[in-house]
């Protein structure tokens, strides 16, 4: 019977403590989590639904933007069949033969001008429902990427997926970003798409203007932080969000620094003969810069080879002083 007697007095104080701790049948920490959870859906995606958001994004219009400037137009802008293996929906998944020619009017995809859609990035019907037809780096770095390792002399065009992965270039050695090898289960999407509920591919608090000009919040960037998965490693959200605003304000600066001699000396060197030298450390240092330039993040993908790169065009452009 004493046993018995220290068992039950055991099981009694085991439930009090459940109780007190918030874990019994009359737990009500529900409700503010779903509050945050609600407030949080609407700060990333302004109300608006998946569809949506990903209708009104540039993936979706771009490619119809791109026809509509016409063949002289789309000549003048430098686009080539090449660009549309990553902008027509109609070319990656229908027809790999597809030309820009073919979308014109006239043409026999001049009623099919559609962009990044839906069906690009997702397998629509599958016995465990919408899936990624990628995975990992690849959903996105397939076409945000320099099509490998950059060619010094030579400017970079949507280097996302090097700059990540850390790729040098001349005299920069590989810096690879901590976001590609050590958050092994992270990728892209976890912070432009947000826990899966914003399809504009935009952070949290990045606007771009009419002109092209990157703008951000940092208070609703600081959105990003409070996902479940990035929280646990940032929990001083204000303390992160700083360190981030910091890095990318000095990297913003050296670009503004830096734009009008890449500017001058592009011009400058156009009408030079080609075999002089300063044409090559021209070549050099627009290649540092527009690593940096057309990543677009400002340091966020990869601070330390931004900042490596930048130093390097810098150093390159005095030297033509």
């Amino acid at each position: 019977m004493t046993g018995k007697k220290h068992f039950l007095a055991l099981l009694l104080c085991l439930t009090a403590v459940l109780l007190i701790a918030g874990c019994g049948p009359n737990e009500s920490q529900e409700a503010p989590e779903s509050d945050v959870a609600s407030a949080y859906v609407e700060t990333v995606t302004a109300g608006k639904d998946i569809v949506q958001q990903a209708n009104d994004s540039a993936h979706a219009h771009f490619f119809r933007e791109m026809v509509a400037l016409g063949p002289e137009g789309v000549q003048a802008a430098h686009y080539s069949d090449n660009c549309i293996g990553c902008h027509s929906a109609v070319k990656m998944l229908d027809d790999p033969d597809a030309a820009l020619k073919d979308f014109f009017p006239g043409g026999k995809y001049e009623d099919r001008l559609e962009g990044i859609s839906c069906r690009v990035c997702h397998i629509l019907a599958t016995e465990e429902g919408i899936t990624l037809r990628k995975e990992g780096w690849a959903v996105c770095g397939d076409c945000h990427t320099a099509q490998g390792r950059p060619v010094l002399g030579k400017e970079v065009h949507h280097p996302q997926n090097e700059m990540i992965r850390g790729f040098g270039v001349g005299e920069v050695p590989d810096i690879p970003s901590y976001k590609c090898f050590n958050m092994i289960d992270f990728t892209c999407y976890d912070c432009h798409t947000t826990n899966a509920v914003k399809h504009d591919y935009m952070v949290p608090g990045v606007t771009v203007t009419e002109d092209g000009v990157t703008q951000m919040d940092y208070e609703k960037f600081s959105e990003v932080l409070k996902q479940p998965r990035c929280i646990s490693c940032h929990q001083i959200v204000e303390d992160t969000v700083q360190s981030v605003k910091t890095k990318q304000e000095y990297i913003r600066q050296k670009l503004d620094e830096l734009r009008p001699l890449y500017e001058e000396w592009g011009e400058k060197t156009a009408a030079m003969d080609p075999n002089d030298s300063r044409v090559k450390t021209f070549g050099e240092a627009a290649t540092y810069f527009t690593y940096v330039e057309a990543d677009s993040s400002k340091g966020a993908h990869n601070y330390e080879l931004a900042k490596a790169l930048l130093a390097k065009a810098e150093e390159k452009f005095k030297e033509l002083q």
